[in-house]
């Protein structure tokens, strides 16, 4: 398969994991493309523990058309791009020739600390603002315009002058970003902040849905759905995704996402021939054809987090992640709000009130993820450097 074969691909396809390559080869004729998570290969320590050599990735690439997806811009973070993410990515997007990319509407980094779980952006005019300067900052870099996912948020910024579905409007209003749309964030976060899904893709423009993904969960004790990739789509998403293809008259192509219990591989083609009948029920079997966009508009320039204008916002993310990652801030905070976010130059008395009233069992439960993943990440960084060592020693091993 040549590289043009990834210009625009078509159809209904699966997230690639390198542990169903054999499974994902033998069932191509139902498999329309795969979706490639650069960070997968962009990450060594990823690569390391995955497909080292990248030849699953190299035979992946050879028999499917390919998307890729991206998961550490942050875009919505009031800070610097992260440059070596973003060359990175586009380094390895041109050496494959894939074409097409999507990312996260989404913050998750902060003054050097990553979640990698995906907070809320403030539904805000001024994020909005925010957004579109980062987002012709990211497509000048990665020489392309992108798609942009709804995620499935724990909590959102109280208080915002807009709804989810308002904010992803003004977004497409603003730049010349396609919509990702994920149908089960849709559903759980319909369910965990009740509003009708149906009236949110009323509010938005479904013209500008280029992708979409599919993917199955987990509900809480506490009823919440989260979006842990880790089952079977919900039979309560169907008829949501039947009515979001029917009314995305430019959708190009359907994802599904399965991160754990791959197997039986069966169960990942009953919802991909599922969502291949759906998709086709409503758009042509032949792919449409494409018209290239201009990205040479002279726009693009980074923008300034420190401009005044996005004082609040920054301010507001930053005591955020500090009630998070730092056991310090958080007692701090407990004991005297407003003396405490002085360290992160939270002034603004309506920014303050979003910090105040984010809900605090919700925040907790981040706090704790936060806890247990950094001494998960010692574990992991101490098995990496044996590896690495091993591998050294492998390779000088002919020449002692």
């Amino acid at each position: 398969m040549h590289p043009e074969h990834h210009q625009h691909p078509y159809g209904v396809g699966l997230a690639y994991r390198f542990n169903v390559h054999n499974e994902a080869v033998a069932n191509r004729s139902e498999i329309d493309l795969l979706e490639i998570s650069t960070e997968d290969y962009i990450v060594r320590e990823r690569r390391t523990y995955s497909d080292p050599e990248e030849r699953y990735l190299k035979d992946a690439l050879q028999k499917f058309p390919c998307v890729a997806h991206g998961l550490s811009l942050s875009i919505g973070t009031v800070g610097e791009l992260n440059q070596t993410y973003l060359n990175s990515t586009k380094r390895f997007m041109e050496e494959n020739g894939l074409n097409v990319f999507s990312e996260h509407l989404a913050f998750h980094s902060v003054d050097g600390n990553d979640l990698t779980m995906f907070l809320a952006i403030p539904f805000e005019e001024v994020a909005v603002q925010w957004i579109k300067q980062n987002y012709y900052a990211v497509r000048r870099i990665l020489g392309r315009p992108f798609a942009l996912e709804n995620v499935t948020y724990s909590f959102p910024a109280p208080h915002s002058s807009l709804s989810e579905a308002d904010f992803l409007r003004r977004i497409c209003e603003e730049t010349d970003c396609t919509l990702l749309l994920d149908v089960t964030n849709v559903f759980n976060n319909a369910h965990n902040h009740g509003y009708d899904p149906i009236e949110f893709f009323d509010k938005l423009p479904m013209e500008r849905v280029s992708q979409m993904h599919l993917a199955g969960g987990h509900q809480l004790p506490d009823g919440r759905w989260e979006d842990s990739h880790s089952a079977p789509v919900m039979e309560q998403v169907w008829p949501l995704f039947d009515e979001a293809v029917k009314r995305s008259v430019n959708v190009r192509n359907v994802i599904l996402e399965r991160d754990s219990k791959l197997k039986p591989f069966s169960s990942v083609m009953h919802d991909i021939r599922k969502a291949r009948e759906i998709f086709y029920s409503h758009r042509p079997t032949e792919a449409p054809p494409v018209e290239d966009v201009d990205v040479n508009d002279g726009l693009g320039e980074l923008p300034d987090p420190l401009a005044p204008e996005f004082a609040g916002m920054r301010s507001y993310q930053r005591a955020l992640m500090g009630r998070i990652t730092s056991p310090q801030f958080r007692e701090e905070f407990l004991a005297n709000a407003p003396e405490a976010v002085k360290k992160y130059d939270v002034t603004d008395p309506d920014w303050f009130q979003k910090l105040i009233d984010c809900d605090g069992q919700l925040v907790h439960h981040f706090e704790d993820a936060w806890d247990y993943f950094q001494k998960e990440d010692e574990e992991v960084a101490k098995e990496y450097e044996k590896r690495e060592w091993a591998a050294w020693a492998e390779q000088l091993k002919g020449q002692w």
